[in-house]
């Protein structure tokens, strides 16, 4: 009796234990499940890397942000400087574009709209994007005009500022305050990360998702185009980059945010035209993007 006894022990332990194996291992495949992005989740990460031009598959690069520093640092273009700003976890990229040297020109506006890879045949920098309806549309939402002409209507809500560019300046101003004659390209984009020199984002913006990031900055003569490799809260850029404006010796009225997401890109060609740096997908259509070209 005793020795049957002990058999059933056993056989009831064996099965608890198969049963609390069988909970655990059910337990981690509900987490696994959990724990896969779905495919409206913000985006971790975008390819950053280096390639020759004509642009070859370059999506899957993966350069750390000292070494995209350095990738974009090597193309050495006159009129344009390079800065990692590296500290709290949330690298920047910053490129330093002196008007003087550099034309700022908006590109877009096209059917099938313009890649980065495509962009940099007219520009040595190119940021973007601007904002669309839908991640898959190239319908651009609110105000387009590019050299006069008039590719979509401001819209009266939602995106408050305007990035205006002419061949010896670019701006930043409210929508309400535009009028078509002010400047022959026009985008409106938002929010105003910083606006007169004060940061102009709430810290309830902490309590949002982050974001990979892209801003242009109006520095009197000279223009930053930045993107976020990490993504960030727009408070805690502005903050940022307030800071390193002081630091930096720059006065710096205006700080605009462009699309973010998987719509960031920021990309830079050698001035031989054959070596470019890149982060975020310089292959896939946007439906503008701010670009600055050699003066002539």
């Amino acid at each position: 009796m005793n020795l049957l006894r002990f058999g059933f022990d056993q056989v009831s332990r064996l099965g608890l234990c198969l049963l609390l194996i069988a909970i655990a291992a059910g337990c981690s495949g509900a987490d696994d499940e959990e724990n896969v992005p779905s495919a409206d989740a913000p985006a971790q990460r975008a390819p950053a890397g280096a390639s020759l031009l004509p642009a070859g598959a370059v999506d899957g690069g993966s350069l750390s942000p000292r070494a995209l520093a350095r990738a974009f640092s090597e193309l050495k273009v006159d009129g344009v400087g390079v800065e990692l700003l590296d500290q709290g976890g949330e690298p920047v990229l910053l490129v330093r574009v002196a008007i003087d040297a550099m034309e700022p020109v908006l590109i877009g506006g096209r059917p099938g709209g313009v890649t980065a890879a495509d962009a940099l045949r007219e520009a040595q920098v190119v940021v973007g994007s601007g904002f669309v309806s839908h991640v898959s549309s190239l319908s651009p939402v609110g105000l387009l005009q590019i050299d006069g002409e008039m590719l979509s209507e401001m819209q009266p809500y939602g995106y408050t500022r305007v990035l205006g560019l002419r061949s010896d300046s670019l701006g930043v101003l409210g929508h309400r305050e535009f009028h078509r004659g002010m400047y022959p390209s026009a985008v409106q984009l938002g929010p105003g990360i910083v606006e007169q020199g004060l940061l102009d984002i709430s810290e309830r913006d902490l309590t949002r998702p982050r974001y990979l990031r892209a801003f242009i900055a109006t520095c009197g003569r000279t223009a930053l185009a930045g993107v976020t490799l990490r993504p960030a809260h727009l408070h805690t850029l502005g903050k940022r980059l307030i800071e390193h404006f002081r630091g930096a010796g720059l006065v710096c009225d205006e700080v605009v945010n462009l699309a973010g997401d998987r719509e960031a890109v920021l990309a830079m060609a050698a001035e031989d035209g054959e070596r470019f740096a890149y982060f975020g997908h310089p292959h896939k259509a946007k439906a503008t993007l701010i670009g600055f070209r050699r003066r002539v």
